[in-house]
């Protein structure tokens, strides 16, 4: 009979000790995952504040920082997720004995699932590595609109279309290459493109003065109206040229055609 009694208090020791040893390998791996969410919320916090400072330094419009809030928040929502099945696993493995009641039912599969989602950090860094480029790079840049357009106009004409083009060449170049890069992630290019009325004057009853007005829609129209459309108007002649720009060196290097 003592024989039998060693061996039985033996097998719940033993069994008591493996039980101690996974509770602590689960609270040492959620340590480890919780640190790494933690980690890539401060990259997200430091992006979002680096893309602040470029708006206040009118480096990116508002259109461009609202694009990297959204990106960056589909990835902040992910990791509170992770964050909140973080805390409860930590409730869990408080108390031994809650922990090795729902050690095969709760803690196992959730860490499992914590795990696979730690371990696809690399994908996320590259990730966070061109949304964090892409900040850097961004910022406005001047051109001279006199060395295009005539006093009024609002079209390119064919003999400074390829002077715009060395012009514009700089910024299509970048934006390939940018693309070319980060090529495994859907990306799409913003260009705010502000034009500028010149200080010639719109004379009223011109011919300038009733092409605004048709484009207006409008019988007549203030000073400021006037100047807006104008600007309006030539930049969409600068993302036309630009456009045309970028297709013929996409042809030229053969990107595909779903590139944007």
């Amino acid at each position: 009979m003592k024989n039998i009694i060693i061996v039985l208090t033996a097998g719940i020791l033993l069994t008591s000790c493996v039980g101690n040893k996974k509770i602590a390998a689960a609270k040492q791996k959620l340590q480890g995952i919780e640190a790494q969410v933690q980690k890539e919320n401060t990259e997200i916090q430091l992006m979002n504040r680096e893309a602040d400072t470029k708006l206040e330094e009118n480096k990116i419009d508002s259109i461009i920082l609202g694009k990297i809030d959204g990106r960056l928040g589909k990835e902040k929502v992910k990791l509170d997720a992770a964050q909140f099945k973080v805390d409860q696993l930590t409730n869990l493995l408080q108390d031994k004995k809650t922990a090795k009641k729902n050690y095969k039912s709760i803690i196992v599969p959730v860490l499992d699932s914590l795990q696979k989602q730690s371990d696809k950090y690399a994908e996320r860094l590259a990730l966070y590595m061109m949304i964090k480029e892409g900040i850097n790079v961004a910022d406005f840049k001047r051109f001279d609109l006199a060395a295009f357009f005539g006093p009024g106009k609002y079209q390119i004409p064919e003999d400074k279309i390829d002077l715009a083009a060395r012009a514009f060449e700089p910024v299509v170049d970048s934006l390939i290459k940018f693309s070319n890069k980060y090529n495994q992630y859907p990306r799409t290019a913003t260009l705010v493109i502000l034009g500028f009325a010149d200080g010639t004057g719109i004379t009223e009853g011109g011919e300038l003065y009733y092409t605004l007005l048709d484009e207006l829609r409008k019988p007549r129209a203030e000073k400021e109206e006037l100047n807006q459309k104008l600007s309006e108007l030539r930049a969409d002649e600068l993302i036309r040229q630009m456009t045309a720009l970028y297709l013929k060196k996409r042809k030229a290097l053969r990107i595909p055609k779903n590139l944007k």
